[in-house]
C-alpha cells in the first residue's frame, strides 16, 4: 500500500520502505511506525513522547494509523510530520476507509462539550480515590483471610469473594485506565496503575496492553485481527462462524460461562507462551526491554509468592491456602470474563469481515466501533460503578482517552449522533440484559450449521 499525506501531495522525493524493514524497526534504537501508509522514525522522539516512551516502544514497526488518530489531534499529526521518513511499501493489518461525517461531527460536537464545560476529559479526582481504596481493600482483605480463625469457615469464604471482587475493581479502573492513559497525564501514574495487573493479578501488563489497545480496540471483532476473539482450532466454545463446528457446542451456553471461572488461570499460562512466542495473538510482541521484562518476572513471582508461599510460610494449612486463591480467582474470572463478553461477544454486535479483493476493511472505523459493541445500564449507577464505566462501551472505544467520569455526559452526545446518521447504537437496560445477549450468540453458534 502507498499513501499520500493530507493534500495528496509529497513534497520532497519519495523514500519508498518495504514492510519488512518497517516491521524490523522495532526496538528502543530504531523505533518506527507507520500512519496513513506513511513511515516516521520516531526513535529521536521516544524520551521527548508527552505519553511516555512505552507507547511507542509497543507500537513501534506497526502501522498505528487508527492508534495514533484515537488518542492525538491535528496539532500531533503537524508535529509528527518532522520525523516522516518515507512511503511505506506493502500492508500487513487491513486498513480503513477515510473518517466520514459520523465521526468528524461526533468528534467536533464532543471536543466542544469539554471546550465549553472547561473540562479535562482526562481529569478525575474520583478516579485516583477509588484505585488507593481498591488497592487497601485487596491488601486488607487478603490480609484477614490468614488472620480468622480456622474454624471460621463461611466467613473465610466470603471473604475470598470479596477479595476477588476488589481485584475485579482493580482490573476494570486503575489496570483498564493506565493501558489506555485515561487518567492524568503522567505516564509513570499509567505504569504503577497497570503494574497492578502483573502485582496483584498475577497477568502481564504489557500483554494485555498489546492485546487490548493495539489490537482490540483497533479491530473490534475481526477475525484474524482482534486478539480477544482468536481461537484455535479445537476451542472449548464457538463465538464466530469461521470455527469449525463440534456437537459439544449444543451445550456451550450452559457450560461456557461455568468454565470462565479458568480465564485468570488461562491468562497466566498464556502469558508465557505468548511472551516466548513474540505474539499476541495475530499481533507481533517486540522484544520485552529490560523494565518490562523485570516488571513481567517479578510480577509472576511476587504473586505466586504472595497468593501460595508466604500464607504456607506463616503455618496456613494447604488446603486452605488453595481454597482462599480458587475462591479469589474464580471470583475474579466470572466478574471480568462476563463484563467484557457482554459488549462485544453478543448476537447484537456486528463481526467485521475483510474485503478479500482489498484485504482492507470497507466500513468506517467510526461505525465499526459503535455497530461492534453494545452499551448497557446507563440509567444504573451501581451498573456504572460496579463495571468500571465499561457498561459505556461505545464511548469507550471511540474516545478511549477519555476519563470514565465523563462518559456517561459523552454518550449522550454519541447517541443523539448516531441516531442522525443512522448508525445502529445498542444500549441493553441492564447487565443481565447484556449478558443474555452473549449466552444468545453461544445458543446460536452452538446450533448445528446445516439447521441454520
Amino acid at each position: 500500500m502507498i499513501a499520500h499525506d493530507s493534500t495528496g501531495l509529497l513534497n520532497y522525493a519519495p523514500n519508498f520502505i518495504p514492510l519488512e524493514e518497517l516491521k524490523s524497526a522495532c526496538i528502543h534504537s530504531k523505533a518506527w511506525v507507520s500512519i496513513d501508509g506513511l513511515v516516521y522514525d520516531l526513535t529521536e522522539f521516544i524520551c521527548q513522547h508527552p505519553g511516555g516512551k512505552d507507547f511507542i516502544l509497543l507500537a513501534a514497526g506497526k502501522d498505528v494509523t487508527k492508534v495514533f488518530e484515537a488518542y492525538h489531534g491535528q496539532k500531533q499529526h503537524h508535529i509528527v510530520q518532522k520525523f516522516r521518513i518515507g512511503l511505506l511499501v506493502g500492508q500487513d493489518v487491513p486498513s480503513f476507509p477515510p473518517s466520514d461525517d459520523f465521526f468528524l461531527t461526533l468528534k467536533r460536537r464532543v471536543n466542544n462539550h469539554f471546550w465549553t464545560f472547561k473540562i479535562d476529559p482526562r481529569h478525575s479526582a474520583g478516579a485516583y480515590i477509588r484505585y488507593i481504596s481498591t488497592a487497601l481493600s485487596i491488601w486488607i482483605l487478603y490480609g484477614l483471610q490468614w488472620w480468622l480463625p480456622s474454624n471460621s469457615f463461611w466467613v473465610f469464604y466470603l471473604v475470598s469473594v470479596a477479595h476477588g471482587v476488589a481485584l475485579s475493581q482493580y482490573s476494570v479502573t486503575a489496570v483498564h485506565d493506565g493501558s489506555h492513559g485515561a487518567i492524568g497525564h503522567d505516564p509513570r501514574v499509567w505504569k504503577l496503575l497497570l503494574i497492578g495487573h502483573d502485582f496483584f493479578v498475577g497477568c502481564s501488563s504489557t500483554l494485555w496492553t498489546y492485546q487490548h489497545v493495539m489490537s482490540h480496540h483497533i479491530f473490534t471483532n475481526v477475525d484474524g485481527y482482534d486478539a480477544d476473539i482468536e481461537t484455535s482450532e479445537v476451542e472449548f466454545r464457538r463465538i464466530k462462524d469461521s470455527q469449525k463446528y463440534f456437537s459439544i457446542y449444543q451445550l456451550q451456553s450452559f457450560y461456557s460461562p461455568i468454565l470462565y471461572i479458568l480465564l485468570g488461570c488461562a491468562v497466566r499460562f498464556e502469558d508465557l507462551t505468548h511472551y516466548f512466542a513474540g505474539h499476541r495473538g495475530p499481533l507481533k510482541v517486540n522484544p520485552f526491554t529490560f523494565s518490562q521484562k523485570m516488571i513481567f518476572w517479578n510480577g509472576k513471582l511476587f504473586f505466586f509468592t504472595s497468593r501460595i508461599v508466604l500464607p504456607l510460610f506463616w503455618g496456613i494449612t494447604l488446603s486452605r491456602v488453595i481454597s482462599a486463591f480458587l475462591v479469589a480467582d474464580f471470583t475474579l474470572s466470572i466478574i471480568l470474563a462476563l463484563i467484557f463478553q457482554a459488549t462485544h461477544v453478543v448476537d447484537t454486535a456486528a463481526f467485521p469481515v475483510v474485503n478479500p479483493k482489498t484485504g482492507n476493511i470497507d466500513v468506517d472505523w467510526a461505525r465499526l466501533q459503535v455497530e461492534t459493541a453494545q452499551d448497557y445500564g446507563h440509567d444504573r449507577p451501581f451498573t456504572t460503578f460496579f463495571s468500571g464505566s465499561l457498561n459505556y462501551q461505545v464511548v469507550h472505544h471511540l474516545f478511549p482517552y477519555i476519563a470514565q467520569e465523563h462518559l456517561p455526559a459523552v454518550a449522550k452526545i454519541v447517541r443523539q449522533t448516531a441516531k442522525e446518521y443512522g448508525v445502529k447504537y445498542e444500549v441493553k437496560d441492564s447487565l443481565w440484559t447484556a449478558i443474555g445477549g452473549h449466552i444468545g450468540l453461544l445458543r446460536m453458534l452452538g446450533t448445528p450449521p446445516h439447521s441454520h
